[in-house]
């Protein structure tokens, strides 16, 4: 698409445009941070602390929810206005996050481009930056290395997705190795093997070290994050693997193999373990919504995509509502899940995406139907629960999950600090192959199938101690709000009439938001004037770039945009 030609001073343009012919200044002035948007306690001491860093690294340790994307973008405000960086970027594990940093960074005036490919170089002078993911650094650390030649902020989000040994932690060293500061924040700082963090601090006995911690346990009494309760399920559950048929519950001790097994049977979609568990978590989820919060959504997080699908198909016609599916590989995930956010729908169902970075305040139930047993991912998906909304006063999220012996375990250490180490007993190296997910790696030709699943029973509720200490002599809900009935059926939510939809606040338009609009405007006015005087579309862009004084497209700012586009009109006039 980006047709090139020589740049320089743009021919006459007539008056209409005349305003958008000016030259763009490569310094962008931010606006004061808004005083609707104070900071929480955690957040200015941890602020204190970047301050009076020495060090280029930075590991702030929050948990899950606490507001660490906040943090972060204040520190990137702070910086860029003081004139100690000129530019910021962003590292994200995915697509769909690059864009929420993006989206929550226009809010403060900070503009950044997410998910900008490599092959279009540095950001346009109307940007502060960009917000890519790991795997795009990793496929051209060479163009940011020169790009952060700049003085340049990296914020590294959930950074455990690097290390050292790997090629996700060696290229991006050696794209910001000199980067002014770099800002590391995470929630789970730790790995699943050997391999060091890149900008990490270790101790002599090779543990992590974070220069700022703020746990689960102070977040609970801040009342910053919401409390959780796990709910495990027993159950019979039948299989039959390498010819033999099998029969147990999860109080049962087995060998590595066949616990994977029995988890796999009991998270069978058809099963009827899993359609009771289902059940319950539906009506757990109606009697959130009767207490004071209508809104009240679900969370299934499934083992696969066909896993995913047919879980929505029982939810279904358990709750009489589609649930929406969210699938990581698909080109609207983001939209689907923004949709689902802002709306009242009842469930979500997804496989791995929404376990990590995604905001969506309302979710209140959940049901860990995933055979996963890694703690990195199991207290990501605890993560996405605990989100505060400003109503009702009290607030418990749920957690539905197999009773199986390691997640029980993960459950019940919720709230302790977790640091990597790097230096690894025996013991503990035999504990973290189990944790690789083993269970969901279904070798070729594995002699297994799944037989029957029944008598899903609640075991014993587990809560962190912080949750007991707190609420051990008050209701979990606010006590003028009507006492729950044992329904199994959904709370009927109201709806606008059919056709009718609800208004929307006008939303602001961020810069990326205006450079996709006016991007893909210009595409198709390209179409229609090369159509009309037959030149090509590399012509044509050719052309108009070189009336608005621009290299390529990709390069463009907002205003050589609108610039572009009018002339485009004007040739099809």
């Amino acid at each position: 698409m980006a047709g090139g030609g020589p740049t320089g001073p743009p021919p006459n343009l007539p008056d209409s445009l005349s305003n958008l012919a000016a030259p763009i200044s490569g310094h962008l002035g931010l606006p004061p941070w808004p005083d609707d948007r104070p900071l929480r306690a955690w957040q200015l001491k941890a602020i204190e602390a970047v301050e009076a860093h020495r060090d280029s690294s930075f590991l702030a340790s929050a948990t899950p929810a606490a507001g660490k994307t906040t943090f972060g973008l204040k520190v990137a405000h702070q910086m860029l206005s003081s004139g100690r960086v000129s530019r910021v970027v962003v590292i994200g594990p995915t697509t769909h996050i690059c864009r929420q940093w993006a989206a929550d960074a226009a809010r403060y005036g900070i503009e950044l481009e997410p998910n900008r490919p490599n092959s279009d170089g540095p950001e346009p002078s109307d940007m502060h930056g960009v917000a890519v993911t790991y795997q795009t650094i990793a496929a051209g650390p060479g163009g940011h290395a020169g790009s952060a030649r700049k003085p340049t902020l990296v914020i590294a989000d959930e950074p455990h997705h690097m290390g050292d040994q790997a090629a996700w932690g060696t290229r991006a060293q050696k794209a910001f190795g000199h980067a002014t500061f770099r800002l590391l924040l995470s929630g789970t700082p730790f790995r699943s093997d050997n391999s060091a963090i890149p900008w990490v601090a270790y101790d002599d006995d090779g543990v992590s070290r974070a220069d700022y911690v703020y746990g689960y346990a102070e977040a609970l009494v801040d009342r910053v994050c919401r409390p959780i309760t796990f709910q495990p399920y027993d159950g019979e559950m039948e299989w039959e693997s390498e010819g033999q048929r099998r029969n147990a519950g999860f109080d049962v001790v087995l060998p590595q193999a066949e616990t994977a097994r029995r988890l796999r049977t009991a998270l069978a979609a058809d099963g009827d373990w899993m359609g009771e568990v289902l059940t319950d978590a539906d009506t757990k989820l109606s009697e959130v919504r009767s207490l004071g919060h209508a809104n009240a959504g679900g969370l299934v997080i499934a083992s696969d995509q066909e896993h995913a699908r047919a879980i929505a198909i029982r939810l279904h016609g358990i709750c009489g509502e589609e649930p929406e599916i969210v699938m990581s590989d698909e080109p609207d995930a983001s939209a689907r899940i923004a949709r689902f956010s802002d709306s009242d729908r009842r469930w979500l169902v997804s496989v791995l995406m929404v376990s990590e970075g995604v905001d969506i305040p309302r979710l209140r139930v959940g049901v860990y139907a995933t055979a996963a047993r890694t703690e990195l991912f199991f207290r990501q998906v605890v993560g996405r629960f605990i989100r505060t909304t400003p109503a009702p006063k009290r607030q418990m999220s749920y957690l539905l999950l197999p009773a199986d012996g390691r997640l029980k375990q993960l459950a019940a250490a919720i709230e302790k600090e977790r640091r990597h180490a790097l230096d690894l007993s025996p013991g503990l190296e035999e504990e973290l192959e189990d944790d690789e997910e083993l269970a969901e790696r279904r070798p070729a030709g594995e002699a297994f199938r799944v037989l029957s699943s029944t008598d899903a029973q609640m075991d014993e509720a587990i809560l962190s101690q912080t949750t007991m200490q707190l609420f051990a002599t008050e209701d979990l809900v606010d006590p003028d709000a009507p006492a729950p009935k044992p329904v199994r059926k959904p709370v009927p939510v109201p709806r606008p009439p059919e056709g009718v939809a609800p208004p929307a606040p006008p939303k602001k338009e961020s810069a990326y938001q205006a450079r996709e609009r006016l991007r893909a405007a210009r595409r198709v006015l390209v179409a229609d004037v090369s159509r009309r005087t037959n030149e090509s579309h590399q012509q044509v862009n050719g052309r108009i770039n070189r009336m608005t004084g621009v290299q390529s497209v990709s390069k463009a700012t907002i205003q050589q945009l609108e610039k572009g586009n009018v002339l485009l009109e004007r040739d099809l006039k």
